[in-house]
Protein backbone atom coordinates (compact mmCIF):
# COMPACT_ATOMS: atom_id res chain seq x y z
CA UNK A 1 0.00 0.00 0.00
CA UNK A 2 2.99 2.28 0.54
CA UNK A 3 6.73 2.07 -0.03
CA UNK A 4 9.75 4.34 -0.06
CA UNK A 5 9.20 4.83 -3.80
CA UNK A 6 5.99 6.74 -3.02
CA UNK A 7 7.88 9.58 -1.30
CA UNK A 8 10.68 11.99 -2.14
CA UNK A 9 12.75 14.68 -0.45
CA UNK A 10 11.85 15.59 3.11
CA UNK A 11 8.78 13.35 3.03
CA UNK A 12 10.99 10.34 2.33
CA UNK A 13 13.33 11.42 5.12
CA UNK A 14 10.35 11.73 7.46
CA UNK A 15 9.30 8.18 6.61
CA UNK A 16 12.82 6.88 7.24
CA UNK A 17 13.03 8.57 10.62
CA UNK A 18 9.66 7.20 11.69
CA UNK A 19 10.67 3.65 10.74
CA UNK A 20 13.86 4.06 12.77
CA UNK A 21 11.92 5.34 15.81
CA UNK A 22 9.55 2.39 15.53
CA UNK A 23 12.40 -0.13 15.45
CA UNK A 24 14.21 1.54 18.34
CA UNK A 25 11.10 1.50 20.53
CA UNK A 26 10.64 -2.23 19.90
CA UNK A 27 14.15 -2.97 21.16
CA UNK A 28 13.18 -1.91 24.68
CA UNK A 29 12.12 -5.07 26.59
CA UNK A 30 10.02 -2.89 28.91
CA UNK A 31 8.06 -1.23 26.12
CA UNK A 32 4.29 -1.92 26.14
CA UNK A 33 4.54 -4.02 22.98
CA UNK A 34 7.36 -6.18 24.32
CA UNK A 35 5.54 -6.62 27.63
CA UNK A 36 2.52 -7.79 25.64
CA UNK A 37 4.57 -10.42 23.83
CA UNK A 38 5.92 -11.63 27.18
CA UNK A 39 2.34 -12.43 28.24
CA UNK A 40 2.26 -15.19 25.62
CA UNK A 41 5.27 -17.41 26.41
CA UNK A 42 3.74 -20.43 24.66
CA UNK A 43 3.24 -18.74 21.29
CA UNK A 44 5.66 -19.78 18.57
CA UNK A 45 6.25 -16.41 16.93
CA UNK A 46 8.05 -18.10 14.03
CA UNK A 47 4.87 -20.01 13.12
CA UNK A 48 1.95 -17.61 12.51
CA UNK A 49 -1.48 -18.88 11.50
CA UNK A 50 -1.88 -20.02 7.91
CA UNK A 51 -4.84 -19.08 5.72
CA UNK A 52 -4.92 -20.49 2.20
CA UNK A 53 -7.57 -17.98 1.14
CA UNK A 54 -8.93 -14.73 2.52
CA UNK A 55 -12.33 -13.65 1.18
CA UNK A 56 -12.88 -9.89 1.16
CA UNK A 57 -14.87 -8.08 3.88
CA UNK A 58 -17.80 -7.82 1.46
CA UNK A 59 -17.80 -11.57 0.94
CA UNK A 60 -17.54 -12.07 4.69
CA UNK A 61 -20.68 -9.97 5.20
CA UNK A 62 -22.55 -11.76 2.43
CA UNK A 63 -21.56 -15.14 3.91
CA UNK A 64 -22.66 -13.99 7.37
CA UNK A 65 -26.02 -12.93 5.94
CA UNK A 66 -26.44 -16.35 4.37
CA UNK A 67 -25.74 -18.05 7.70
CA UNK A 68 -28.44 -15.88 9.31
CA UNK A 69 -30.96 -16.81 6.57
CA UNK A 70 -30.81 -13.24 5.28
CA UNK A 71 -31.28 -12.74 1.54
CA UNK A 72 -28.89 -10.58 -0.46
CA UNK A 73 -30.17 -8.54 -3.41
CA UNK A 74 -27.78 -7.00 -5.95
CA UNK A 75 -28.95 -3.46 -6.77
CA UNK A 76 -26.05 -2.35 -8.92
CA UNK A 77 -22.28 -2.75 -8.80
CA UNK A 78 -21.19 -2.42 -5.17
CA UNK A 79 -24.71 -1.80 -3.84
CA UNK A 80 -26.58 -4.57 -2.04
CA UNK A 81 -29.76 -4.84 0.02
CA UNK A 82 -30.36 -7.40 2.77
CA UNK A 83 -33.86 -8.69 3.51
CA UNK A 84 -35.30 -11.07 6.10
CA UNK A 85 -38.75 -12.55 5.50
CA UNK A 86 -39.28 -9.99 2.76
CA UNK A 87 -38.43 -6.96 4.92
CA UNK A 88 -35.38 -4.79 4.28
CA UNK A 89 -33.05 -4.90 7.28
CA UNK A 90 -30.00 -3.12 5.87
CA UNK A 91 -27.61 -2.84 3.00
CA UNK A 92 -24.07 -2.49 1.81
CA UNK A 93 -22.23 -0.02 -0.40
CA UNK A 94 -18.80 -1.48 -1.08
CA UNK A 95 -17.51 -1.93 2.51
CA UNK A 96 -19.81 0.67 4.08
CA UNK A 97 -22.91 -0.82 5.68
CA UNK A 98 -26.11 0.80 6.88
CA UNK A 99 -25.03 0.85 10.52
CA UNK A 100 -23.14 4.03 9.61
CA UNK A 101 -24.83 7.44 9.27
CA UNK A 102 -23.62 10.06 6.80
CA UNK A 103 -22.57 12.26 9.73
CA UNK A 104 -20.50 9.46 11.25
CA UNK A 105 -18.96 8.58 7.89
CA UNK A 106 -17.84 12.17 7.41
CA UNK A 107 -16.30 12.31 10.88
CA UNK A 108 -14.50 8.97 10.52
CA UNK A 109 -12.83 10.20 7.35
CA UNK A 110 -11.66 13.53 8.75
CA UNK A 111 -9.56 12.94 11.86
CA UNK A 112 -9.78 16.48 13.29
CA UNK A 113 -13.58 16.32 13.12
CA UNK A 114 -13.69 12.89 14.78
CA UNK A 115 -11.39 14.24 17.48
CA UNK A 116 -13.80 17.08 18.18
CA UNK A 117 -16.68 14.62 18.59
CA UNK A 118 -14.61 12.56 21.03
CA UNK A 119 -13.63 15.63 23.01
CA UNK A 120 -17.23 16.85 23.13
CA UNK A 121 -18.31 13.56 24.73
CA UNK A 122 -15.41 13.39 27.15
CA UNK A 123 -13.74 10.38 25.52
CA UNK A 124 -9.98 10.34 26.28
CA UNK A 125 -8.02 11.31 23.18
CA UNK A 126 -4.57 12.91 22.86
CA UNK A 127 -4.46 16.69 23.18
CA UNK A 128 -3.96 18.36 19.82
CA UNK A 129 -5.64 19.98 16.85
CA UNK A 130 -5.73 20.24 13.08
CA UNK A 131 -3.76 22.58 10.83
CA UNK A 132 -3.69 23.66 7.22
CA UNK A 133 -0.66 22.59 5.23
CA UNK A 134 0.62 26.18 5.09
CA UNK A 135 0.49 26.56 8.89
CA UNK A 136 3.76 24.81 9.73
CA UNK A 137 5.02 27.64 11.94
CA UNK A 138 1.77 27.57 13.93
CA UNK A 139 2.14 23.81 14.31
CA UNK A 140 5.69 24.24 15.64
CA UNK A 141 4.37 26.68 18.23
CA UNK A 142 1.64 24.19 19.15
CA UNK A 143 4.27 21.48 19.63
CA UNK A 144 6.04 23.75 22.11
CA UNK A 145 2.77 24.21 23.99
CA UNK A 146 2.27 20.45 24.22
CA UNK A 147 5.74 20.33 25.85
CA UNK A 148 6.70 16.79 24.92
CA UNK A 149 6.92 14.28 22.07
CA UNK A 150 4.21 14.69 19.44
CA UNK A 151 2.45 12.70 16.75
CA UNK A 152 1.98 14.27 13.32
CA UNK A 153 -0.40 12.65 10.83
CA UNK A 154 -2.58 13.45 7.83
CA UNK A 155 -6.17 14.43 8.57
CA UNK A 156 -7.26 11.74 6.13
CA UNK A 157 -5.47 8.59 5.11
CA UNK A 158 -5.18 4.86 5.61
CA UNK A 159 -2.92 2.09 6.92
CA UNK A 160 -0.99 4.45 9.17
CA UNK A 161 0.87 5.91 6.20
CA UNK A 162 2.16 9.41 6.89
CA UNK A 163 1.99 9.04 10.67
CA UNK A 164 5.07 10.00 12.70
CA UNK A 165 5.00 9.50 16.46
CA UNK A 166 7.35 10.26 19.34
CA UNK A 167 8.75 13.21 17.39
CA UNK A 168 10.95 15.05 19.89
CA UNK A 169 13.68 17.05 18.19
CA UNK A 170 12.82 20.29 16.41
CA UNK A 171 14.82 19.16 13.37
CA UNK A 172 12.47 16.16 13.02
CA UNK A 173 9.32 18.29 12.78
CA UNK A 174 9.69 19.41 9.16
CA UNK A 175 10.37 15.89 7.74
CA UNK A 176 7.43 14.51 9.76
CA UNK A 177 5.22 17.34 8.51
CA UNK A 178 6.18 16.70 4.88
CA UNK A 179 5.67 12.95 5.28
CA UNK A 180 2.14 13.55 6.58
CA UNK A 181 1.49 16.12 3.87
CA UNK A 182 2.56 13.74 1.10
CA UNK A 183 0.44 10.88 2.49
CA UNK A 184 -2.85 12.74 2.96
CA UNK A 185 -5.79 11.76 0.80
CA UNK A 186 -8.51 14.10 -0.45
CA UNK A 187 -10.01 15.49 2.76
CA UNK A 188 -13.73 15.78 3.39
CA UNK A 189 -12.98 18.69 5.72
CA UNK A 190 -10.63 20.66 3.52
CA UNK A 191 -9.67 23.37 6.00
CA UNK A 192 -7.85 20.95 8.32
CA UNK A 193 -5.33 18.79 6.49
CA UNK A 194 -2.80 17.71 9.13
CA UNK A 195 -3.19 16.78 12.78
CA UNK A 196 -0.64 17.46 15.53
CA UNK A 197 -1.21 15.91 18.95
CA UNK A 198 0.62 14.76 22.04
CA UNK A 199 2.31 11.38 21.77
CA UNK A 200 1.05 8.62 24.06
CA UNK A 201 3.22 5.54 24.51
CA UNK A 202 1.42 2.22 24.36
CA UNK A 203 0.31 -0.78 22.34
CA UNK A 204 -1.37 -0.23 18.98
CA UNK A 205 -4.80 -1.81 19.53
CA UNK A 206 -7.84 -2.00 17.26
CA UNK A 207 -11.22 -2.93 18.72
CA UNK A 208 -14.22 -3.68 16.53
CA UNK A 209 -17.45 -2.61 18.22
CA UNK A 210 -20.97 -3.59 17.16
CA UNK A 211 -23.86 -2.05 19.06
CA UNK A 212 -22.67 -2.01 22.65
CA UNK A 213 -20.29 -4.96 22.36
CA UNK A 214 -16.59 -5.11 21.50
CA UNK A 215 -16.70 -8.25 19.35
CA UNK A 216 -13.02 -8.42 18.35
CA UNK A 217 -9.69 -6.85 19.24
CA UNK A 218 -6.18 -7.18 17.90
CA UNK A 219 -2.82 -5.76 18.84
CA UNK A 220 -0.93 -4.64 15.76
CA UNK A 221 2.73 -5.62 15.91
CA UNK A 222 5.77 -5.19 13.73
CA UNK A 223 7.02 -8.20 11.83
CA UNK A 224 9.98 -9.22 13.96
CA UNK A 225 12.76 -11.76 14.18
CA UNK A 226 14.22 -13.56 17.18
CA UNK A 227 17.94 -14.29 17.18
CA UNK A 228 19.19 -17.85 17.72
CA UNK A 229 22.92 -17.14 17.97
CA UNK A 230 23.59 -18.93 14.67
CA UNK A 231 21.51 -17.56 11.79
CA UNK A 232 22.26 -14.31 9.99
CA UNK A 233 19.76 -11.49 9.99
CA UNK A 234 19.11 -12.11 6.29
CA UNK A 235 18.22 -15.76 6.93
CA UNK A 236 15.93 -14.87 9.84
CA UNK A 237 14.24 -12.17 7.75
CA UNK A 238 13.65 -14.54 4.84
CA UNK A 239 12.12 -17.13 7.17
CA UNK A 240 9.87 -14.52 8.84
CA UNK A 241 8.63 -13.12 5.53
CA UNK A 242 7.99 -16.63 4.18
CA UNK A 243 6.01 -17.57 7.30
CA UNK A 244 3.98 -14.35 7.12
CA UNK A 245 3.14 -15.00 3.46
CA UNK A 246 1.28 -18.21 4.39
CA UNK A 247 -1.51 -15.89 5.56
CA UNK A 248 -3.06 -15.02 2.20
CA UNK A 249 -4.54 -11.81 3.60
CA UNK A 250 -1.16 -10.51 4.77
CA UNK A 251 0.67 -11.88 1.73
CA UNK A 252 -0.92 -9.11 -0.34
CA UNK A 253 0.87 -6.51 1.81
CA UNK A 254 4.52 -7.52 1.94
CA UNK A 255 7.05 -5.57 4.04
CA UNK A 256 10.12 -3.85 2.63
CA UNK A 257 13.07 -5.98 3.69
CA UNK A 258 15.85 -5.21 1.23
CA UNK A 259 19.28 -4.33 2.61
CA UNK A 260 18.63 -0.57 2.55
CA UNK A 261 15.27 -0.90 4.31
CA UNK A 262 16.79 -3.07 7.04
CA UNK A 263 19.72 -0.67 7.42
CA UNK A 264 17.20 2.09 8.22
CA UNK A 265 16.15 -0.08 11.17
CA UNK A 266 19.72 -0.52 12.38
CA UNK A 267 20.14 -4.04 11.00
CA UNK A 268 23.07 -5.45 9.05
CA UNK A 269 22.01 -8.48 7.03
CA UNK A 270 25.25 -10.39 7.63
CA UNK A 271 25.06 -9.96 11.42
CA UNK A 272 24.14 -12.79 13.79
CA UNK A 273 21.79 -11.80 16.61
CA UNK A 274 22.31 -13.21 20.10
CA UNK A 275 19.85 -15.93 21.08
CA UNK A 276 16.55 -14.43 22.22
CA UNK A 277 17.17 -10.91 20.89
CA UNK A 278 14.07 -9.50 19.17
CA UNK A 279 14.28 -6.97 16.33
CA UNK A 280 11.64 -5.15 14.30
CA UNK A 281 12.09 -5.77 10.55
CA UNK A 282 9.03 -3.96 9.16
CA UNK A 283 9.40 -0.52 10.74
CA UNK A 284 5.64 -0.42 11.26
CA UNK A 285 2.92 -2.25 13.16
CA UNK A 286 0.28 -1.85 10.49
CA UNK A 287 -0.44 -5.18 8.75
CA UNK A 288 -1.31 -3.41 5.51
CA UNK A 289 2.30 -2.25 5.17
CA UNK A 290 4.20 -5.16 6.67
CA UNK A 291 3.06 -5.73 10.25
CA UNK A 292 1.32 -8.68 11.92
CA UNK A 293 -1.61 -9.08 14.33
CA UNK A 294 -2.32 -10.81 17.63
CA UNK A 295 -5.89 -11.40 18.79
CA UNK A 296 -6.36 -9.98 22.30
CA UNK A 297 -10.16 -9.94 22.50
CA UNK A 298 -10.20 -11.81 25.80
CA UNK A 299 -7.22 -9.88 27.17
CA UNK A 300 -8.88 -6.46 27.24
CA UNK A 301 -9.92 -5.24 30.65
CA UNK A 302 -13.42 -3.90 31.32
CA UNK A 303 -12.20 -0.30 31.12
CA UNK A 304 -10.75 -0.77 27.63
CA UNK A 305 -13.97 -2.34 26.43
CA UNK A 306 -16.03 0.53 27.81
CA UNK A 307 -13.69 3.07 26.24
CA UNK A 308 -14.07 1.50 22.80
CA UNK A 309 -17.88 1.49 23.06
CA UNK A 310 -17.98 5.09 24.33
CA UNK A 311 -15.77 6.20 21.45
CA UNK A 312 -17.98 4.65 18.80
CA UNK A 313 -21.15 6.05 20.34
CA UNK A 314 -19.61 9.54 20.44
CA UNK A 315 -20.22 9.77 16.69
CA UNK A 316 -23.94 10.20 15.91
CA UNK A 317 -25.44 7.26 14.06
CA UNK A 318 -22.38 5.01 14.26
CA UNK A 319 -23.37 1.52 15.39
CA UNK A 320 -20.54 -0.66 14.05
CA UNK A 321 -16.97 0.50 13.59
CA UNK A 322 -13.32 -0.07 14.41
CA UNK A 323 -11.82 1.97 17.23
CA UNK A 324 -8.05 2.48 17.28
CA UNK A 325 -6.56 2.96 20.72
CA UNK A 326 -3.16 3.40 22.31
CA UNK A 327 -3.05 1.18 25.39
CA UNK A 328 -0.18 1.55 27.89
CA UNK A 329 -1.29 -1.44 30.02
CA UNK A 330 -3.62 -4.36 29.33
CA UNK A 331 -4.43 -4.87 33.00
CA UNK A 332 -5.93 -1.40 33.54
CA UNK A 333 -7.34 1.29 31.26
CA UNK A 334 -5.44 4.14 32.93
CA UNK A 335 -3.78 6.27 30.27
CA UNK A 336 -5.51 4.58 27.32
CA UNK A 337 -6.66 6.96 24.58
CA UNK A 338 -8.65 6.77 21.35
CA UNK A 339 -6.72 7.92 18.28
CA UNK A 340 -8.96 7.00 15.34
CA UNK A 341 -12.29 5.53 14.22
CA UNK A 342 -13.07 3.68 10.99
CA UNK A 343 -16.56 3.15 9.61
CA UNK A 344 -15.27 1.00 6.73
CA UNK A 345 -12.58 -0.94 8.60
CA UNK A 346 -11.22 -4.11 7.07
CA UNK A 347 -12.88 -7.01 8.90
CA UNK A 348 -10.10 -9.29 7.67
CA UNK A 349 -7.82 -7.95 10.39
CA UNK A 350 -9.86 -10.00 12.88
CA UNK A 351 -10.88 -12.85 10.60
CA UNK A 352 -7.30 -13.70 9.61
CA UNK A 353 -5.03 -12.87 12.58
CA UNK A 354 -1.36 -13.80 12.55
CA UNK A 355 -1.66 -15.19 16.06
CA UNK A 356 -4.57 -16.07 18.32
CA UNK A 357 -8.25 -16.79 17.83
CA UNK A 358 -10.28 -16.11 14.71
CA UNK A 359 -13.10 -13.58 15.16
CA UNK A 360 -16.04 -12.90 12.84
CA UNK A 361 -17.29 -9.31 13.18
CA UNK A 362 -19.39 -9.81 10.04
CA UNK A 363 -21.74 -12.12 11.95
CA UNK A 364 -22.27 -9.47 14.64
CA UNK A 365 -22.93 -6.78 12.01
CA UNK A 366 -25.67 -8.80 10.32
CA UNK A 367 -27.18 -9.73 13.69
CA UNK A 368 -27.22 -6.03 14.64
CA UNK A 369 -29.09 -5.23 11.42
CA UNK A 370 -31.66 -7.90 12.28
CA UNK A 371 -32.11 -6.65 15.84
CA UNK A 372 -32.52 -3.03 14.77
CA UNK A 373 -35.08 -4.00 12.12
CA UNK A 374 -37.18 -5.75 14.77
CA UNK A 375 -37.46 -2.69 17.00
Amino acid sequence: MSSSADFTGEALEGRRRQRARHALAFQDPQSPTRRLLARFPDVDWAAPREFASAPSPTRQLVAAARRKKVTKHEVQHGYRTFTLNGDVIGGLNQRTHTLVSDQAKRACRARPLAKQYLQAMGVPTPAGRGFRVREFDDAVAHCAELDGPVTIKPATGAAGVGVSWAVKAEEDLRPAWEYARAARTTPLQRSLELLVEEHVTGMDVRVYVVGETPVAAVARLPLFIVGDGRSTVRRLVEDAVAARSTNSYLAKHAPEVDDDALAELGLKTSAVLPAGEMRDISGTSNPLVGGVTLDITTELCHGHRELAVDAMWALPGLRAAAVDMVVPHLEVSDGAVVVDLHDDADLSLHRYPSYGAVRRPADAIIEQMIQRARR
